[in-house]
């Protein structure tokens, strides 16, 4: 123990006495530290907020005028059956026409202009899908010839057209999102191992007389290596303190949407999850130092 404390004393000296090399790659460190947590709450709320869209979508399927009741349950059972159908719901008539009343209830003009006596409204299947990106499985049972039989042919599907492209439009977004975070923190990750090694390395050469004299009066390679594994994970550990403190100061003070996207899952996700949030980015940091300093000494400290 006095040994492990006598290390990390000369790894505080030797951070302290380069105020401005540690100065610099705790920057970059914090930096990278930063861009990691961002990907991690972008993608979080991100996910969120298409799951809380896709959730809303549903696939509507309207039904022509006159048919029996057990065309009707065939239909809904081979829709049901299908591995990414959650839910079949049958709207009739008369509820498609309440829930158009309802939609219209301010519009005097629009509520006379449909009665139940003459109601044009379809009935309709109304599918939530698991995957809303997967309809090509509910597209070829309702193209099937004894189903298709049964559409009404002036209200086409709306899983086609502007609905299919909008589901497509978030798809692509999330994923190019997501890559995006994984890119730019990948790229941090390297300029700070990169930056650290520089400054390991650079203070192996500043120290080198000190080294050779430990090494002629019997310190062991741990010993001699361990300040520079100590000053490195310094590093680590000053920007994770740092960027877990400015991101809860203002995601903590932020509201639960900044525009369209919805936070409310993430702010749940880091105001029960301090100690979590806190350990992920303080084992990457001290990861990422370490990591760096093991690969200098390999290459620059031969004892």
């Amino acid at each position: 123990m006095l040994q492990l404390w006598r290390v990390m004393q000369a790894g505080g000296r030797n951070f302290m006495r380069n105020a401005w090399l540690s100065t610099a790659a705790t920057a970059v460190m914090t930096v990278t530290l930063t861009i990691i947590v961002i990907s991690f709450i972008s993608n979080s709320a991100l996910t969120s907020t298409i799951k809380g869209v896709t959730d809303k979508i549903d696939v509507s399927i309207y039904l022509k005028d006159g048919i029996t009741q057990a065309q009707t349950d065939t239909f809904k059972a081979k829709l049901a059956a299908d591995a990414n159908v959650q839910s079949v719901r049958y709207v009739s008539k008369s509820d498609a026409l309440a829930l158009y009343r309802s939609q219209n209830k301010n519009d005097q003009r629009l509520l006379t202009a449909v009665s139940e006596a003459d109601n044009p409204l379809p009935a309709s299947f109304q599918v939530k899908s698991r995957d809303p990106k997967k309809l090509d499985t509910i597209t070829s049972i309702v193209d099937q010839p004894d189903n298709k039989a049964l559409l009404d042919p002036t209200s086409p599907p709306s899983y086609s057209g502007d609905r299919k492209t909008t589901i497509d439009r978030i798809v692509r977004f999330s994923n190019f999102f997501r890559t995006t975070g994984l890119i730019a923190s990948a790229i941090f990750v390297i300029i700070s191992t990169l930056i650290i090694f520089n400054t390991i390395r650079m203070a192996i050469f500043t120290r080198r007389d000190e080294i050779e004299i430990m090494k002629l009066v019997g310190a062991t390679k741990w010993f001699i290596r361990g300040p520079f594994v100590f000053e490195a994970t310094l590093y680590g550990i000053v920007a994770a303190a740092i960027t877990v403190t400015v991101f809860y100061i203002l995601l903590l003070s932020s509201g639960p949407k900044v525009g369209p996207i919805d936070l409310s899952t993430t702010l749940a996700f880091f105001r029960h999850n301090p100690l979590i949030v806190a350990g992920g980015e303080l084992v990457i940091g001290i990861f990422i130092g370490a990591f760096s300093s093991l690969m200098a000494m390999s290459r620059y400290l031969k004892l």
